[in-house]
Order: C-alpha cells, then sequence, then structure tokens
C-alpha cells in the first residue's frame, strides 16, 4: 500500500494514466510486458530483483519505452549504479522527477546482458549467491569458497583486435561488466558507465585464488580491480575461445554457451529512468 501511496502522490502530478499489473509468474509479466509495448506505453516501471528487472528490461532494448526501477530486491544492480535509492518509496519520489539516459547493453552471442556476464568462477559463485536466503559480505564469501571446490576452469583465449591473443590456462575470473556492479554492494568496477560504449573485461588464472580470496571484501570497496593479480580493460568487442561449453551467467542467469563466445556492446540501447544525469541525456 505505501507503493501506491508513494506512486498516487509523486506521479499523480506527472501522468494522468497509469496502470498497474501484478504478474503471478515470469510467463505472466512478459505476457503484460508484451501487452503494454503494443498499446503504445511510454514508460514501464518494475518492482523486483535483478532478475526480474532483466527479464522486464531486455524486452524494452531498442524500443522508444522507458524502464523505471523499484528496486526490491537484495541484489540491485542496476539502480545501485544509477546512485537511486534502495528505499522503495523514496525511489518512486526520485523517479518522478527524473531524467532519461541511454543505457548500453552487453551482449554475448547475441544474447543480451544489461548489468553484467560471467564466464568462469565467478558465474557458479553468482549463481550460488542468489539462492542464498541471506545476502551480504559473508554470503558472498561462503559462495565464494563454497563453488571454487567445485568449479571446472576451462582454458580460455581472449581475442581483441590489434591486440596480441591472451591465453588463460585455468581462468578464475572471466567477467564483462557493462555497469558497476554485480549488485548487493560488489562492484566490478566503480568507474564503469554504462554508457561509453565499452565493457569491463575483468580476468584472472586460478594459481592466484588464495591470495585473491583472502582479499575478496575489497570488492564491496573499490571493485575486482583492487584484487591482487586481477587484469582489467575496457573493451567494445572481443572474441573468447573456450576448450569447454561451460554454461555462462547473465545477469543472474545460467544460459548454455558455445566454445565461441562473441563480445560486443551497443549504444543508447536502453532508456532508464534514473534520479541523476549519469549519462547521455535524450528526450524525455
Amino acid at each position: 500500500m505505501q507503493v501506491q501511496a508513494a506512486f498516487a502522490k509523486h506521479w499523480g502530478e506527472v501522468s494522468s494514466d497509469i496502470a498497474w499489473y501484478f504478474p503471478g509468474s515470469k510467463e505472466e509479466s512478459d505476457r503484460l510486458v508484451d501487452l503494454a509495448i503494443a498499446d503504445g506505453v511510454d514508460c514501464i516501471i518494475a518492482g523486483g530483483g535483478d532478475g526480474t528487472i532483466a527479464s522486464i528490461g531486455k524486452k524494452l532494448i531498442g524500443t522508444n519505452v522507458v524502464l523505471g526501477v523499484i528496486p526490491l530486491g537484495s541484489g540491485n544492480g542496476l539502480a545501485r549504479h544509477f546512485s537511486q535509492s534502495l528505499k522503495p518509496v523514496d525511489s518512486i519520489r526520485e523517479l518522478a522527477n527524473s531524467t532519461i539516459v541511454g543505457m548500453d547493453v552487453g551482449y554475448i552471442n547475441e544474447h543480451p546482458f544489461l548489468v553484467s556476464a560471467s564466464i568462469a568462477w565467478e558465474s557458479d559463485m553468482v549463481d550460488l549467491y542468489n539462492r542464498f536466503p541471506v545476502r551480504g559480505v559473508g554470503s558472498y564469501v561462503m559462495a565464494g569458497i563454497g563453488t571454487f571446490f567445485t568449479y571446472r576452469a576451462s582454458e580460455t583465449t581472449i581475442k581483441i583486435s590489434n591486440e596480441q591473443d591472451v591465453v588463460i590456462k585455468k581462468p578464475l575470473l572471466l567477467t564483462l561488466g557493462n555497469l558497476s556492479g554485480w549488485g548487493g554492494g560488489a562492484f566490478i568496477d566503480v568507474e564503469a558507465s554504462g554508457c561509453d560504449g565499452k565493457l569491463e573485461l575483468v580476468y584472472a588464472e586460478t594459481i592466484y585464488a588464495p591470495i585473491m580470496l583472502a582479499h575478496i571484501t575489497r570488492v564491496f570497496e573499490t571493485g575486482l580491480k583492487s584484487l591482487p593479480y586481477v587484469t582489467m580493460k575496457k573493451i567494445s568487442e572481443a572474441k573468447l575461445v573456450r576448450k569447454d561449453p561451460v554454461p555462462i551467467q547473465l545477469d543472474g542467469e545460467l544460459i548454455e554457451a558455445g566454445l565461441e563466445l562473441d563480445i560486443s556492446v551497443k549504444q543508447n540501447m536502453l532508456k532508464v529512468l534514473v534520479p541523476q544525469n549519469n549519462c547521455i541525456e535524450t528526450e524525455k
């Protein structure tokens, strides 16, 4: 009721045509979003965690429909990146007085991701962390330790135009960040833009795992680049060639992937309401 009251108070002055939907499943949510797009809505404001936001946001890629986020999850990666309040009522007020920005979208073999993609150990770690009932630094460390002993590394070659190929025998970290973090306060790169046509490519070898694990809490302060033996670079496209087709993680969802992964980013593909002009402002 607080959420509805906040909408009536703050959005009543912005729009005279507001419709409420309460889907009971992902399938129903997908159907309602499709109907809303077909009806020509200007904006869809979604309340939920990272999985819900990513599922709805991906349907709005390349459209003129603006995405607004009410963070109701424990990760809230997109809301955190754009410095949005994590209190639902406050976030509704912020969105009613917000600006529209054009956000980039990352792709792996044409599968889009809004926040991040993980291709090595951190894929297993994020998957386990997302299933924990309690979030925070402690759960993050437990997920890291728990999956380290079951993780199966696959030799990967990174191919970037005009650069020498990089061969990672046993990758521990192999992450692509479009925004600054995974959510839950864990950062990939605090300086990531999400609007500059670049992805943050982060990688490290398994041999350095003990040292990295000893400093894992640093990802909640300055991000992965503060861990020892981590390499980070900004890319617009690349190709990853792996020896084993292990699953990868896109915005918290595990998907099957082949031996070759084509990495790219497309600029200004998703219009997002944000409380600050963190990116290039688009027409409102």
